[in-house]
């Protein structure tokens, strides 16, 4: 699905330009500067920040202008002279953090939370009719007052849509007022089935029923005031801090859905034509920045960095949004530069948009805790990005000085491969197809992603098995889509030919009869599944259970250091390989009879699982080399990533051929209808396998190697099929 800008049509390329800090505040010689670059790199509209404050109303209702509301509304007119049109950041997870330090206007918040003592929390209380109303309010007003100038786009079925920021990184705070406990509560008697006893079974509490629950027996932060995250040894045994925690996770999730599934058509009640097109994540999903291992001590916001700690599952979300949308960031959670990490979770993103526009997002310019475009190029990622089907995006941003990149403070490289990028991005949309071929899923592991903070031992590990599964997978040319329960329970799976499962500890927290139905079938009809150890999915889908080990070398071709944080034995099936010490398997294949047998099949022709008893993701995202160990002596063995080890590969090769015929470590392929791009994340020049009919390069110098085009490091290109 397209998004085109109706003035230029060009797809939809949006700047974030904020003005909250000095020379954008109250420079305008500064603004029309900046205007002119924002051109000049290729975009076509700007967004600023109209979050609801008392300025705003008072400008609305009295005429009165504050220094912001006074630029802002310059920059809207500089917007227009320099061909530049514009829309809006409307509203914001708490009403704003930035008050009174840097703004000086307060925020509206309709109805606020009360904390426990009894004050106001000074957060939306998103599920109150007063709050929303206050919401919508502020959207109206914005839009009679500044709507005339906003940057309007045509969607491919002739639609004209007017894209809005209508919130930034929601986050559902509890509220202890009378109404909001009684609330909770009702969640909780829902969820429970009116079963008090299954509740005080998970709480270790003693509870008659659900009206009598007190929050210093259901709110994890009041139940345990000493502070701190529930542990590892919480999920493993299973405690009543893992539950209330997990409990209060699920309710946040539900708020939200129920906040998006509401406003959205009230945003639309006096403007039809919002295309609403919410930040759902400054930072990232999933495989976000570890903020508090990271921040600087005035850093106040971090925690809500990560996503499992914010309850939000974006995926539910979807349906709700004219776009499904978040701010990427190309970093590993450490802050390591990663390009695979931009291109994963646009992958989500096409998934959570199929069907209609999908609006990608990326942080641009000097990031927080790392230079990573010093190591990484725009053209590179706005290449991935439009390889996993972008159809316009958001960049965030310009002026932020805090965190926002400053893109105008970057140096004249990044600046001209960002300006190449966008022009290749142009050109290369309209030759793309829709519909971008699809061979693997990879299951996203929700419930970790949900309720599992980095806090909680050897979590960071865990969600780096999913980076490198979706690494390993684009190294062997495969496409490779992000699904979740949600698609798979809708019957997605039968698009794909393989699902890999990768590490999910806290699987056993949410039900999943209908999605484990439709994957039995499924595999039951020939599917293909690859799981690590200790995977519940694989004991109650396939009866598959692995025994723990230690951690073991293991034997393809080389002898491999597995890395990760879970380690397991199989037994019968097909061995694949075998582990360092002969005493159980490593990796086997389950098919035929075998797998008949423990799916309790009467009829059909199974597929196959493959049971890695190793992270075989974590172990190829990993940053650092183990050390052989000492009981191993002087024999030689290697990490996966210098092992040149082609387990994955021959395994995949069984029962899928990649469509793209490339299997080059390093580059990313997207084959689509009628071309492919690909996009090359190696320093070292990757020389195309044949001469295409039309090869679109971002630059337009590359080299030659006997009649074949060579994509230069950091860079992509679209060729025609």
């Amino acid at each position: 699905m397209r998004l085109k800008n109706k003035a230029d049509n060009r797809p939809y390329m949006n700047v974030i330009f904020g003005n909250f800090y000095s020379p954008a505040f109250d420079d305008e010689e500064f603004v029309d500067e900046t205007m002119g670059l924002i051109k000049d790199l290729g975009y076509n509209s700007v967004m600023f920040d109209t979050k609801a404050w008392e300025d705003f109303r008072e400008r609305y209702e009295t005429g009165a202008l504050s220094q912001y509301v006074k630029m802002q509304e310059y920059m809207g007119k500089s917007a227009h002279e320099h061909g530049l049109f514009y829309n809006f950041l409307l509203l914001y997870l708490n009403g704003d953090n930035l008050y009174p330090h840097i703004r000086y206007s307060p925020p509206i918040f309709g109805e606020e939370i009360t904390y426990l003592d009894g004050t106001p929390g000074r957060w939306y209380k998103y599920w109150s009719q007063k709050a929303q109303a206050s919401m919508k309010d502020h959207v109206d007003r914005i839009m009679e007052s500044y709507g005339w100038g906003c940057q309007r786009c045509i969607t491919e079925d002739g639609k004209e849509v007017l894209p809005v920021c209508s919130m930034w990184d929601p986050v559902v705070a509890v509220s202890f007022d009378e109404e909001g406990q009684n609330r909770y509560r009702s969640y909780l008697k829902k969820f429970y089935h009116n079963d008090i006893q299954a509740l005080n079974k998970n709480y270790g509490s003693s509870a008659k029923d659900f009206e009598s629950l007190s929050p210093e027996e259901y709110w994890y932060g009041v139940k345990y005031p000493e502070g701190g995250f529930y542990t590892e040894e919480d999920v493993k045994n299973r405690t009543p801090k893992f539950y209330v925690w997990r409990d209060n996770a699920l309710w946040k999730i539900h708020e939200m859905t129920e906040y998006f599934k509401t406003i959205g058509p009230k945003l639309k009640e006096r403007n039809p034509d919002l295309f609403l097109c919410p930040d759902l994540s400054q930072w990232g999903y999933f495989l976000n920045i570890f903020g508090r291992e990271q921040q600087d001590l005035d850093n106040e916001f971090s925690d809500l960095w990560d996503t499992a700690i914010r309850g939000i599952d974006m995926y539910a979300l979807s349906p709700y949004l004219d776009s499904c949308h978040f701010i990427t960031v190309p970093v590993t959670p450490d802050g390591i530069a990663d390009a695979y990490v931009v291109s994963c979770q646009h992958s989500m993103m096409r998934v959570m948009n199929q069907d209609k526009p999908m609006t990608g997002g990326i942080y641009w310019g000097r990031y927080i805790y790392n230079d990573i475009y010093a190591q990484l190029t725009p053209a590179e990622i706005i290449g991935s990005m439009t390889a996993c089907g972008m159809d316009g995006y958001t960049c965030y941003g310009m002026n932020g000085l805090d965190d926002g990149g400053v893109m105008n403070r970057m140096d004249e490289d990044f600046q001209e491969s960002l300006r190449r990028g966008n022009d290749w991005f142009a050109k290369v949309l309209p030759l793309r197809g829709n519909k971008k071929k699809k061979e693997i899923a990879i299951l996203f592991p929700s419930e970790m992603a949900h309720l599992e903070p980095f806090e909680v031992g050897n979590n960071k590990i865990r969600r780096l098995d999913l980076l490198g599964w979706y690494k390993i997978c684009c190294d062997l040319g495969y496409q490779v889509d992000v699904i979740s329960n949600h698609e798979i329970e809708a019957g997605a799976l039968q698009d794909y030919k393989v699902l890999v499962v990768p590490a999910n500890d806290c699987y056993f927290a949410v039900e999943h009869e209908k999605m484990e139905e439709k994957l039995k079938n499924w595999v039951a009809e020939g599917g293909v599944v690859l799981h690590g150890p200790e995977n519940m999915l694989a004991q109650n889908c396939f009866g598959i259970t692995g025994e723990t080990c230690e951690k073991t070398p293991y034997v393809y071709g080389k002898v491999i250091i597995a890395q990760g944080e879970a380690f397991c034995r199989y037994q019968g099936g097909e061995e694949i390989a075998p582990y360092v010490d002969g005493v159980g398997s490593c990796v086997v294949k389950y098919a035929g009879e075998e797998l008949g047998r423990r799916m309790q099949l009467s009829a059909g022709n199974p597929g196959a699982v493959y049971s890695f008893g190793v992270e075989i993701g974590a172990s190829y995202a990993a940053k650092n080399i183990p050390h052989v160990p000492y009981a191993q002596g002087n024999k030689e063995m290697y990490p996966i990533i210098q092992s040149r080890t082609t387990l994955v590969k021959d395994i995949l090769a069984r029962h899928v051929t990649p469509a793209s015929g490339i299997c080059q470590r390093g580059i990313e392929t997207a084959v689509y209808e009628n071309g492919m791009i690909l996009v090359n994340h190696r320093s070292t020049p990757f020389v195309l396998p044949q001469k295409y009919r039309e090869e679109i390069y971002q630059y337009p110098w590359h080299g030659e190697q006997e009649g074949k085009g060579a994509l230069n490091g950091h860079e992509a290109v679209w060729v025609s099929l």
